[in-house]
């Protein structure tokens, strides 16, 4: 945090530390929506200047402009002390001290050691362990020949594959899914790229609630919308033809969340200058269906839906 702030001073750096460590609510899922906020957003506090006068500063926990300026660490069978007993993880992965995403393997010989029974280790953890997963993007289980993705919120039925590792149009017949799945997520900037703006929390109504399920982006999402954001530049650039392309989907494949993917990140381009994003639909129900997905992702303040 010190290297990533340079001009905060120490007192700050340890209350921002101190709020990242605490963070704490009885639902697993919005202490973890809280603490997304943190790592994604910065740590809003105040700081004195050399006049003594108090002004907001935002402190990064995550240097997403310079991937490399983060530390990364994979740490085998880390020993965790939970509520009743010790609990080790097969795999954490660190990101400048917070433990972002956890692995569960199994070995491909056993009978009884499946990605579902991985599957079904983690959810125990969550009951032994839950501070941990406070700090979780990503859980992956595997058997090598079998790898999945998901979220803390994700049923089993939501673990999905990853295939791809620089494209989703790439052919691998004889690499374990294991490696491709870890060689297309935990690229050190893919993985930073998909933190900050390839999860969201979605809401389970419109209108206040307390409940939201965690989404992480698909492989064909994430390969998808980086498509577009890339034509985007090229589309509104000074010899650019104002013409982005076609983002195909089949039914069921998340349309509208990868619509969300792709405005979360647009919208943070300096280029674009805070863009006004308008979408066109043919018909009602796709409409309605449109808009409440944003509304239950973040941009109930933010979206509108034409009356004509």
């Amino acid at each position: 945090i010190r290297r990533i702030n340079p001009s905060i001073p120490e007192k700050t750096i340890d209350e921002t530390v101190l709020k990242i460590a605490t963070v704490s609510h009885p639902s697993l899922e919005i202490a973890n929506k809280e603490t997304y906020k943190l790592l994604t957003e910065g740590v809003r506090l105040e700081v004195k200047n050399e006049a003594g006068e108090k002004r907001g500063a935002i402190v990064r926990i995550f240097d997403f402009e310079n991937p490399l300026n983060n530390e990364f660490l994979a740490v085998n069978q880390f020993a965790i002390q939970g509520v009743d007993k010790v609990r080790r993880p097969d795999v954490v992965v660190f990101i400048n001290g917070i433990p972002i995403a956890i692995f569960e393997l199994k070995s491909p010989t056993s009978e009884s050691g499946t990605v579902r029974s991985a599957f079904n280790q983690l959810q125990e953890y969550k009951k032994d362990i839950p501070d941990i997963f406070k700090y979780n993007q990503v859980l992956v289980v595997s058997d090598l020949m079998d790898a999945r993705h998901g979220t803390i919120s994700s049923s089993w039925e939501w673990f999905s594959k990853w295939r791809g590792i620089e494209s989703e149009e790439e052919k691998h017949k004889n690499e374990p899914p294991l490696e491709i799945l870890v060689k297309g997520i935990f690229h050190k900037a893919r993985f930073l790229d998909i933190i900050e703006n390839f999860i969201v929390f979605e809401a389970d109504s419109e209108n206040d609630t307390a409940k939201f399920t965690k989404k992480m982006c698909l492989y064909h999402q994430y390969f998808g919308v980086n498509k577009a954001i890339n034509e985007t530049l090229r589309a509104a650039g000074p010899k650019g033809n104002k013409k982005i392309g076609v983002f195909w989907h089949t039914q069921g494949s998340g349309k509208s969340i990868s619509m969300v993917f792709y405005v979360n990140k647009a919208k943070r381009l300096e280029t674009l200058k805070s863009p006004t994003f308008l979408f066109l639909t043919d018909r009602n129900d796709l409409d309605n269906q449109f808009y409440k997905v944003f509304l239950r992702t973040g941009y109930s303040t933010l979206a509108k839906q034409a009356e004509t």
